[in-house]
Order: structure tokens, then C-alpha cells, then sequence
């Protein structure tokens, strides 16, 4: 049962406008803690407009203790931005007025610059493929006698004819941190036949598609596997809000799956079925990297708790923290991954307190310093 109103409290409508603006003036990042904190669940958010209305809601609610008490924390301004206008004198509130105007074009203007900023970002890709495509041939062994002749290198008779780069992607992965924790000893046969790593974004700037090119191998049918991410602030240097992840189905071959593996148990009866032995299989989930291609699912919003709630943020967060190694690190500097010399980089550049590279939101190399599976024979 809803508690009377007291005489001159605010009605709802009014605390929610109220809490509207509050919201406004906080970022993506503020709004998306504070919501966790009441177990709210953001994932399914693609606009600041949907962060802003589901704050105000739980706050205007009557329900908002917990968010009430983050607030204050970080609010040092005393009061809220709707009883500031309230209080202004009509004369300050109509130039205000002209703020908001300059406010709503200097929006526009930014939807322009995102426009232009997906097409420089599109012509840059473009001009980057031929580049992509002769690492490609460089790691294949395309291109090892030409490379031979230019450099005049000759082959000692009693050394071992290696074509191309042997392990060059799993080395390269193997070297960052994030990804490298994801990889199980297993997954090193397959990885090896990992031949390319591309990653294509959206015309519009708003996502983008991770694709893993593979040689015929004994584990999986497929040649490509992939990853899509559906990212409306891509391009901006905001929280990224996730709208959809799609990954692939992996078509494992009999007996070469490496994500689950079957165990067998023997289970002898009781009572009645004494003596009688039933053979029960089952399917238990084992870590591997191939589990990237399966992104984490979205329950029923009425059947999950504060607890599932931070669980789930969690996974979309890794997940995505993945997805942008392989985007922004690994595939443009592919070379100094496998050499080690980018986990070194980064290395320094985190003890020196700076980010490497510029303008790359950072992050951490392999722990140990070193890929004991990134061996050349």
C-alpha cells in the first residue's frame, strides 16, 4: 500500500523531472553504477536517454536509499539542478534558455562530426587491407622466396625448410594479457591453424565484426568464425554501450570438441534395480578460448536478482575488453604482439604512469612476461 501524500510534497511527475535533470548532468559511467547498486540491469541500454529515465524512475520511486546515498557522496553542489531553476529570477531563466538552444546545435554538430569521423575512419581501413593482405602472405609463406632473393639470405643445408611464420597468431595473442588467460593448453593444436585476424567496422561508426580465418584442421568445419558487436558510441570516448553481441556456432568435429568434453559415469542401482548398471553421459564445460564465440546470454529481466545482475555486467565488460585487444591492439600491430616488443611497451609505458599506444584505451600484457606455448621450430 502506497503511504499518503504529505500536504505540499511534490506529486511523482515532479520528482521525476526533478531526477531527470540531476541525471543529465551526470555521465554514463555515474548513472550505470548507481543503477547496479540497485540491481538494475543496463546491458540492454544503447542511448544516455534510457540510463537518465531508469535513474530517475528509481529514484523518484521512493525506493532509492542506496542510490540516494552514492549521490550525496559526489554531490557537492547542495541541491538539484530542477530546484536551482525554479529559483532563478525570470530574467536569468530566459538566458538559460539560449544556453539550451546553443546546447541542442552544438548536438547537431556533433552528430555531423561522428558522420564525418565514420568516413575517415572507413577510407583509413580501406587503405590499411593491402597491407593486411601482404602480412597475411608474409605469415603463409607466399612471399619466402622473394623475401629470400631480396635479401640475399641463404638456407644452410642442414637447417630445416620452415615456410612462413610458424604460430604467428597464437604467439601474438599469447603476449596479451587478457586474451592469453583465455587460452587452455588444448586450444594451442587449433590456434596454430589460425592463418588471419580481421576486424571490419560498420559504415556508420556503430559496431563493428571480429573475423578469425582458419586452414583445414581437425577440430571444426567451419574456415571463419566470428564475432559481432553492436556499439552506438563507438566513436566516442564515453562508457561503450553494448546494444548486441552475436557470436558463431562452431562446428566441431566427432570427438574434437574443445569447450565441453563428455564424461561417463557407471551407476549401479538400488532397491529394486540392485545389480542392474545404468551408463549415464554427460557434457561438462571446460575452459578454452573458443568459449569467445559464444557471448554471454541475457535472462529474463523479471527473474534475476542484484547478484545475477553484477554477474552479467561483468561478463558483457570482459567480453567486450576482449573484443577491443584483438580490435584496437592485436590486429594493427600484429608484429610487435608476436615479437613481444608491444607487451614491452606497455610494460614501460605502465610503470612511466602513460598510455601506450596514443589514443588506445590501454591494456595489460601477459602477467609473466613471456609465452612459454610461442615456440618456432
Amino acid at each position: 500500500m502506497e503511504e499518503p501524500s504529505i500536504e505540499g510534497e511534490p506529486s511523482f511527475e515532479e520528482k521525476l523531472k526533478a531526477q531527470m535533470e540531476i541525471a543529465k548532468g551526470m555521465t554514463i559511467s555515474e548513472l550505470k553504477l548507481k543503477l547496479q547498486a540497485k540491481g538494475v540491469l543496463t546491458t540492454t541500454f544503447c542511448e544516455k536517454s534510457e540510463f537518465i529515465e531508469a535513474y530517475a524512475k528509481c529514484m523518484a520511486s521512493g525506493n532509492e536509499k542506496s542510490l540516494v546515498d552514492s549521490v550525496s557522496d559526489n554531490d557537492d553542489d547542495g541541491g538539484s539542478s530542477g530546484e536551482e531553476e525554479e529559483a532563478m529570477p525570470a530574467s536569468v531563466m530566459s538566458r538559460v534558455q539560449e544556453l539550451k538552444v546553443l546546447h541542442d546545435q552544438h548536438e547537431e554538430q556533433r552528430k555531423l562530426y561522428l558522420e564525418e569521423r565514420a568516413k575517415l575512419e572507413a577510407k583509413y581501413h580501406e587503405l590499411s587491407k593491402p597491407l593486411y593482405k601482404e602480412r597475411k602472405a608474409i605469415i603463409l609463406g607466399e612471399k619466402d622466396e622473394e623475401i629470400a632473393a631480396e635479401q640475399k639470405s641463404e638456407v644452410v643445408a642442414t637447417e630445416e625448410k620452415i615456410i612462413g611464420i610458424p604460430q604467428f597468431w597464437v604467439c601474438a595473442i599469447g603476449h596479451m594479457g587478457p586474451v592469453a588467460e583465455l587460452i587452455a593448453e588444448q586450444d594451442i593444436a587449433c590456434l596454430e591453424h589460425l592463418q588471419d585476424i580481421q576486424c571490419d567496422d560498420d559504415s556508420n561508426g556503430e559496431g563493428f565484426t571480429l573475423s578469425f580465418h582458419f586452414s583445414q584442421n581437425d577440430f571444426f568445419e567451419n574456415s571463419v568464425l566470428t564475432k559481432r558487436y553492436e556499439v552506438p558510441n563507438l566513436l566516442l570516448a564515453d562508457e561503450p554501450i553494448l546494444k548486441d553481441v552475436k557470436g558463431c556456432e562452431i562446428k566441431w568435429k566427432e570427438g574434437k570438441c574443445l569447450t565441453f568434453k563428455e564424461t561417463i559415469k557407471q551407476q549401479r542401482g538400488k532397491g529394486k534395480n540392485a545389480g542392474q548398471v545404468r551408463t549415464i553421459r554427460k557434457q561438462e564445460k571446460v575452459d578454452s578460448f573458443f568459449h569467445f564465440f559464444t557471448p554471454p546470454e541475457l535472462p529474463s529481466m523479471d527473474a534475476m536478482n542484484e547478484q545475477e545482475a553484477e554477474r552479467l555486467e561483468h561478463a558483457f565488460d570482459e567480453d567486450y575488453d576482449i573484443a577491443q585487444a584483438f580490435r584496437s591492439h592485436i590486429i594493427p600491430r600484429a608484429v610487435l604482439w608476436f615479437t613481444g616488443e608491444a607487451m614491452e611497451k606497455e610494460m614501460e609505458a605502465a610503470m612511466g604512469g602513460i598510455q601506450w599506444p596514443p589514443g588506445v584505451e590501454g591494456m595489460q600484457p601477459s602477467s609473466d612476461g613471456e609465452n612459454p606455448e610461442c615456440k618456432q621450430s
